[in-house]
């Protein structure tokens, strides 16, 4: 079955001038512990957690959330039959290896089940280590032996970052960093403010399994009677950003909302295991001197992301279009770094999501079903040059819930922010989250994964690969559901809170990701799996040379594969599409260029040598790591130099210059003391004999 894909305008987004407002703080964190996860604790993993649903007639969010649905229902009422497809060109992504989250008890598989809801978050890291988190628990899976990475099958939070069974351990977040091949670690403790805490975990090794290095930040952290609750985190080359919502306790939800907090954090001292964590945070952050709600930082496409950004919007709202972009700039040691806060409009609106749908729904009461929360942004990536965000949102042609997916340009000046609506005839999505997946870093290929449900289909998993012009594929089920999920007394079941889902960077076509599926049990249990894109081309280019040079009467023509609408240009003059340049001389030195629609360049040099003949030199092996060796045949005596050059055509030094013999000869040397990359062999003699060769060495 087709998904829905509202076309996207092409309008710019529209900049909305209001007065920003944040404060710098520094607050000091507690020493460090080491925590080792072999070391066995007296943990039981229990936890407590209340159940009762709230009264849609209450003060608490919960209860104002609630509201939102029944008018959101009001708004949009369900009519499938207002479903429209639209065509794609995109293939659908490849399931590349699926697995039930579960560990072995007494010769027996049980599901890792976690607590209400699941939580999932999910880190992959280059060698093949996957690392969940789930609600209060944790677990490894080593992909290249196919079997769980922890000894003991399932670790509690509190065995990573330490602490006491009074402690109620929750939210947990998690990361690796491909640069210094380690994880990252985040969770929260308590909620009041006497009590809470956030625990930030920095593994030793990447072996999740080693010792952790385990700190403690208040929940508190202006001592003015708060507590944390969902954190959201992302890494820079030297940071690690998390953001959190700082709640007052015991009052309604208007004002109980004190505001998302920034706190941006020294990585390397984490690492490290120094005794504390520089930091700094950012708070009183407001746009028109109103909060702005669940900051949700941007992580890296490729890994560390380039710069500090962050997203947010109006995320209760029944229909808005304004997001707010958020920008860091400088870092903990800097004492300019400033917070810049945009606002654009989106060309397409979203709105809160309605519940979603099980078999065992009441479908005229809007309050019933999966638990959607809100619209706020769940997931977001960037490469420096766009972001791309996922969140929940209400499909407005059908009621159904669905994906918003956004894509925000210029994110150095004011944003442009396009967005379009994915959803779907039949189901409901909810918690998506998104991956960079292209082979080049000039792609905006994303993979996108989601939970989904429908009154005749149980809760599982699915994703849907968008391409860099060919939008959002088919929806694909990694994980049907095996039952509908029913751990409350209550008509309304928790779904999220959110969905773990990392690229592994050094296989740039896979995601992982971990979401929520209704076991036989009627639980909520985790489903793993690595998803690859269809496009596996690259943009390579392949140049011919023809003719004689001698006469300068060669012609070189370009071919290019894997490009979207290629631009080429030959000595920094535009070919026109041409893909051919003629007359070109022996020895002539020519800079080409190619790029393409997605931003995907090409630079190269060709030196034009004779039409190779069957009596011509031979060069051996290229490329090469070490030694090479030249062949080639001289008329008669003469004196030789032989000289290498660098793509620009700057001599790096001559190799050789002495007299040689008529007959067959055979240059040999080696390019060691230069580092990888392209070269030019040019051998010239007094008789008037002449070679070049390009030359690429390679990594040894």
């Amino acid at each position: 079955m087709k998904q829905l894909l509202l076309t996207l305008l092409t309008a710019s987004s529209i900049a909305l001038a209001a007065q920003t407002t944040f404060k710098k703080h520094t607050i000091t964190s507690e020493k460090v512990q080491v925590i080792d996860p072999k070391q066995s604790v007296n943990d039981f993993q229990a936890q407590l957690i209340n159940l009762e649903m709230p009264s849609p007639d209450g003060d608490s969010y919960r209860s104002f959330l609630m509201r939102q649905k029944i008018k959101v229902r009001e708004a949009y009422p369900q009519k499938p039959e207002n479903y429209s497809p639209t065509k794609t060109n995109s293939a659908p992504p490849t399931v590349a290896k699926s697995l039930r989250m579960e560990y072995v008890y007494n010769n027996k598989l049980f599901d890792v089940t976690g607590g209400i809801p699941n939580d999932n978050t999910l880190a992959v890291s280059n060698n093949g280590i996957v690392m969940c988190a789930i609600n209060s628990t944790t677990w490894a899976y080593n992909s290249n032996t196919d079997t769980t990475h922890f000894v003991d099958g399932v670790k509690s939070l509190r065995s990573i970052g330490g602490g006491s069974s009074n402690d109620s351990n929750f939210d947990p977040k998690l990361m690796y960093d491909p640069v210094a091949d380690r994880w990252i670690l985040v969770y929260l403790q308590n909620s009041t403010p006497a009590t809470s805490r956030i625990k930030v975990c920095f593994s030793s090794t990447n072996d999740p399994e080693d010792p952790w290095y385990s700190y403690v930040l208040p929940g508190n952290p202006l001592n003015n009677n708060r507590w944390t609750d969902f954190p959201a985190i992302s890494t820079t080359a030297n940071e690690l950003f998390l953001t959190v919502n700082l709640i007052i306790p015991n009052v309604s939800w208007q004002v109980g909302f004190d505001g998302s907090v920034i706190w941006q954090i020294d990585k390397a001292a984490g690492f490290a295991g120094d005794s504390i964590l520089t930091n700094t945070l950012w708070s009183d952050i407001k746009f028109g001197n109103r909060f702005i709600r669940n900051l949700h930082p941007v992580c890296g496409a490729t890994g560390n992301a380039p710069d500090a950004f962050f997203l947010s919007n109006r995320n209760f709202d029944i229909t808005n279009d304004s997001i707010f972009v958020l920008h860091v700039t400088g870092t903990l040691d800097d004492p300019n770094a400033a917070l810049n806060i945009s606002v654009s409009k989106a060309n397409t609106s979203y709105g809160v999501p309605p519940n979603g749908r099980q078999q065992d729904t009441d479908l005229t009461d809007p309050l019933s079903g999966l638990q959607t929360n809100d619209a706020r942004v769940l997931g977001a990536i960037t490469n420096g040059e766009w972001i791309q965000f996922v969140a929940n949102t209400v499909v407005p042609t059908t009621g159904y819930a669905g994906i918003y997916k956004g894509t925000v340009t210029n994110i150095y000046g004011q944003p442009n922010v396009y967005g379009s609506i994915i959803g779907h005839p039949t189901r409901d999505y909810g918690y998506p989250n998104i991956a960079f997946v292209g082979n080049e870093a000039c792609d905006n290929e994303v993979m996108i994964g989601f939970n989904f449900t429908s009154p005749t289909e149980f809760p599982g998993v699915g994703a849907i690969y968008s391409g860099n012009t060919t939008g959002p594929s088919e929806p694909i089920v990694i994980k049907a559901g095996e039952n509908f999920t029913d751990r409350h007394a209550a008509d309304v079941e928790r779904w999220g809170d959110y969905f773990g889902m990392q690229r592994k960077y050094n296989e740039p076509q896979t995601a992982w990701l971990a979401g929520y599926f209704g076991n036989t049990k009627k639980q909520n249990a985790t489903w793993v799996a690595a998803v690859t894109s269809p496009d596996t081309s690259i943009m390579r280019l392949h140049i011919e040379q023809t003719g004689s040079a001698l006469f300068c009467e060669a012609r070189l023509v370009l071919n290019v594969t894997g490009a979207v609408g290629p631009q080429y240009s030959f000595n920094g003059e535009p070919l026109n599409y041409l893909y051919a340049l003629n007359n070109v001389c022996e020895g002539q030195v020519i800079p080409i260029w190619v790029k393409d629609a997605r931003g995907c360049e090409i630079f190269d040099t060709v030196v034009v040598s004779k039409t190779i003949a069957p009596d011509q030199p031979a060069t051996f092996p290229n490329p090469f790591n070490d030694r090479i060796v030249v062949q080639f045949s001289l008329p008669q005596d003469q004196n030789l130099t032989a000289a290498i050059f660098d793509e620009t055509g700057r001599e790096i030094e001559t190799i050789l210059d002495l007299p040689a013999k008529a007959g067959d000869n055979e240059l040999r040397f080696t390019l060691r003391p230069l580092r990888q990359g392209i070269y030019f062999l040019r051998i010239e003699g007094s008789a008037g004999f002449t070679y070049t060769e390009k030359l690429q060495k390679i990594s040894e």
